[in-house]
Parts: structure tokens; sequence; C-alpha cells
């Protein structure tokens, strides 16, 4: 555990290195979600997806599988670590989101938009998006993952608005949806949604990384 925990910090400390090239894209972000409501389900897993694509794509420059090998560390602990980062990440943008949300709603009307059901949708949208980006950028690198990132950047981007609009503007959909909830209950729903999709995501990546081949 402690391991992975350093591995982790290691790569905040790399955050530091990119940091430049992503605070810009953030403030954009959160200027257009303060004035245009519709972009706050799009500002966490945009957060994220800069987060754990910037720091593991500076660290693939840097060669971290050559050091990983050399380091006493296990290969599923560094994959781990990905993860950790994520939802730590992920975690900090969900604060982020609540802050940029009721600041919002002074300035906007924001009828129809409940942070009880934007919340859930997007952190759930973030750890889909994290839990594709670690294994491709574990098995592919940065070179040749970068095709398959412009795919997610533009999922993330589309999905979560295209899907909060269809349910907002459905009164069944949104009344059946609501109905679910109070009956199961959103945090419940959403927990186990994304425990699932993190542990499969999780047996890929430790799979993937156990089995690559590391070039000098």
């Amino acid at each position: 555990m402690n391991n992975i925990i350093n591995l982790t910090k290691m790569s905040f400390t790399n955050l530091k290195s990119v940091y430049k090239q992503i605070w810009y894209i953030w403030i954009i972000w959160i200027g257009i979600a303060i004035y245009n409501p519709s972009f706050l389900n799009i500002l966490l897993g945009m957060s994220v997806l800069l987060t754990v694509y910037q720091v593991m794509a500076y660290e693939d420059h840097n060669n971290i599988d050559y050091l990983i090998s050399y380091l006493p560390v296990k290969r599923n602990e560094y994959v781990l670590s990905r993860y950790l980062l994520g939802i730590v990440s992920i975690l900090l943008a969900s604060i982020l989101l609540c802050i940029v949300y009721f600041v919002s709603i002074k300035i906007n009307d924001l009828q129809g938009i409940s942070l009880n059901l934007l919340l859930p949708t997007s952190i759930t949208s973030a750890i889909l998006s994290m839990s594709v980006i670690i294994p491709l950028v574990l098995k592919f690198g940065i070179n040749k993952g970068r095709v398959f990132m412009s795919i997610i950047v533009i999922l993330v981007s589309t999905m979560p608005l295209s899907l909060m609009s269809d349910i907002s503007q459905d009164s069944k959909t949104l009344e059946t949806i609501m109905n679910i909830i109070n009956s199961v209950g959103m945090p419940l729903i959403t927990v186990v949604i994304n425990i699932i999709i993190l542990l499969v995501s999780i047996g890929i990546s430790i799979n993937l990384y156990k089995n690559k081949e590391i070039k000098e």
C-alpha cells in the first residue's frame, strides 16, 4: 500500500510539470459552465480527463515503464496508483463542480438541472473515461493512444450533455428515472455502477501491464 501511495504522490508532483498546459483549459470550461449551465455535466469529466491523461502522458514521455522495471515495486502497484490518482482527481473535481454549480445558480435559472442528478452522472462519466484512458495508455503508450484519446474526448464532451438534454426534454423518461432513483437511491445506484466499471477496468489494466514488454 505504501508503494501505491508513494507512486500516486509522485504523479501529483509530476502534475506540476504539466499544470501550465491545462490550467487555462480549466478556466475556460469553468467560465463557460458558469454562464452556460448546460456545460456543467462536462466539467468534471473534462477535469479528470485532463489530469489523468496529461500526467500519464508526461510520465510515458519520460520512460516511466523503464523506471518501474527497476524500482522495488510491483507492476500491479503502479497500475493501482493510476486509479488512485484518478479517484483523488474525481473527488477534487467534484468539489469544484459543486462550487461552480452554486455560483451558476446565482447567475442563471437552473430549472431542470438538479445537483442530485448532475453530480452522480458527472462522476460516472469521469470514472468511465478514466477506466478507458488508463488501460489504453498503459498498453499502447501516449503516441499510439493519442488516436483513442481523441475519440474519448469527443465522447466525454458530447455524451453527458446529450444524455442530460434528452432526459430533461422527455418528461416520461425523467419521471421513470426519478422513480427508480427514489426507490433504490441515487447514491447506491452510482456506487454499484462505478465499482463495477472500476473493477473491470483495473482487472484489464493489470493484465495488460503485466504482459507488456518494456523496451529500453
